[in-house]
């Protein structure tokens, strides 16, 4: 009598949008116990990826289980389906093969798919050539549905949306509370009031998102992105992949609108307007911009409020302080400045060595051209390997030849990654004195775009702590 295979069941289950699934873990399980009550099997413990699509292994638990069998804790895979594995074919074949170097195998309960005979690797190909195929279609399927609801005036999917209720029937006004107040923070905002400072009135009267959390600017950003609250649903323009405000066209929807048309179209002028500072332009607006840290509640950057303290001077604050997650921390630009330039000033005298500026932009360049080329000709190995792997599946290449060429594409692989791993390691942020003394003579006459790139080579991030800390309120962190 052969030796039982010691298992353990995967099962996955896709994110459905609520509804029941008709693949759920206990139908997966159950028809994995009739396979073991074969008497070939005795199954160890279950492992289930739930919300995971089959299309991508990246976020599953597969790898875990791989070097579970290497370790020798089990031998065999046990699924439901061979879906339950995979819908996206070469990926699937290639994870099949590492389970199989460390040991192992996959067996379906349900369907056929023996992998250590030709005719069963066969047929295991076959289905998990199906489970792409149909994994294909749910996605044309899906795609038609939402050219049909864009039709009909209804958004993508029925998550509940800001300022409306869903009674079953759609999508109706919230005129208690949050359907007036979002109304009221486009008229604000679009009247010049600092979207900060409205958020703060809105948490303060209790305002809170569909899951109680308290909206930040950002998040009021997002809600009126959307145009629901003017009637209209939304979908990106073909071929655009970003989430930009204007990388979406509006369509009317079926539902009731929350404020005019002629507050939404002032909303989207000014939006718009703003796209070349807040999206486009990659400039930085001060020196320090992005650079500092709460250090209260060490969560939060701290950003411009746009509404200086005094006239000429700007303040930076925690985030964290308009939405009450953090008591926050605030000080002045000009005072974080004489920080860093203090910083800046010890650096330069206390480096003993006075050699001329280190960093050679030419050099960077060949640096850089470097790492991409070997970036690519990785990728090219690791295509060739899964073509390699192609070929002894289908039965082209004999096992002898395929481990021989896979060994030698493997060291190839390894050498590649070991030089780009020495490139990368080469960019040092250690620099002259001379770098330092160029910065503090020239940090007058230099824009904050520019004086921020330069803090970035050598500032990891500034922490703005409370009044009152041991050492300071700026603490700065260099490489």
């Amino acid at each position: 009598m052969s030796r039982k295979r010691r298992a353990k069941v995967y099962v996955r289950v896709s994110a459905i949008m609520g509804r029941d699934d008709l693949m759920s873990p206990e139908i997966q399980i159950d028809a994995c116990k009739h396979r073991e009550a074969q008497g070939d099997v005795e199954i160890i413990g279950t492992v289930q990826d739930l919300d995971r699509s089959g299309r991508d292994f990246a976020r599953r638990k597969i790898d875990e289980m791989i070097e579970e069998v290497r370790r020798g804790e089990y031998d065999t895979i046990l699924l439901w389906k061979w879906s339950r594995f995979g819908r996206n074919l070469r990926d699937s074949l290639n994870n099949l093969h590492r389970l199989k170097e460390a040991g192992g195998i996959a067996i379906s309960a349900t369907e056929p798919g023996n992998s250590e005979t030709t005719m069963g690797r066969f047929s295991r190909n076959q289905m998990l050539s199906i489970a792409e195929l149909q994994s294909d279609q749910i996605s044309d399927s899906w795609k038609e549905a939402q050219a049909v609801r864009l039709k009909m005036g209804l958004p993508h999917n029925g998550h509940a949306r800001f300022g409306y209720v869903n009674d079953g029937k759609g999508f109706k006004p919230d005129e208690e509370l949050n359907g007036p107040a979002l109304a009221e923070v486009y008229e604000r905002w679009v009247a010049g009031e600092p979207l900060r400072a409205v958020a703060k009135d809105m948490a303060d009267r209790g305002v809170r998102a569909p899951n109680g959390d308290i909206l930040d600017n950002s998040r009021w950003i997002v809600i009126m992105d959307s145009g629901f609250a003017a009637g209209l649903i939304r979908k990106r323009k073909p071929g655009v992949k970003s989430k930009r405000f204007d990388s979406w066209d509006w369509f009317p929807g079926s539902h009731k609108a929350l404020i005019p048309v002629e507050l939404w179209e002032s909303y989207k002028s000014k939006r718009l307007a703003g796209l070349g500072r807040n999206w486009a332009d990659p400039k930085a607006k001060y020196s320090l911009s992005g650079l500092i840290t709460c250090g209260r509640c060490r969560k939060y950057k701290c950003g411009a409020t746009g509404t200086p303290y005094k006239v000429g001077q700007v303040m930076f604050r925690c985030q964290g302080l308009v939405t009450k997650h953090c008591k926050g921390v605030s000080s002045g630009l000009h005072l974080g400045e004489a920080a860093v330039l203090e910083w800046i000033e010890k650096k330069a005298l206390n480096l003993d060595e006075a050699e001329e500026e280190a960093q050679k932009s030419a050099s960077k360049r060949q640096e850089n051209a470097e790492v991409k080329r070997l970036e690519k000709l990785a990728d090219d190995i690791e295509k060739r390997l899964e073509r390699l792997l192609d070929l002894y599946e289908y039965g082209e290449m004999s096992k002898e030849r395929y481990v021989a060429r896979k060994s030698d594409r493997e060291a190839e692989l390894r050498e590649t990654l070991s030089a780009l791993e020495k490139v990368r390691g080469s960019d040092r942020r250690d620099v002259s004195s001379t770098f330092f003394t160029n910065l503090r003579d020239a940090w007058p006459a230099l824009s904050h775009n520019r004086k921020r790139h330069m803090l970035k080579q050598v500032i990891k991030g500034i922490i703005l702590h409370p009044a009152g800390h041991p050492g300071g309120r700026w603490e700065i962190i260099g490489y």
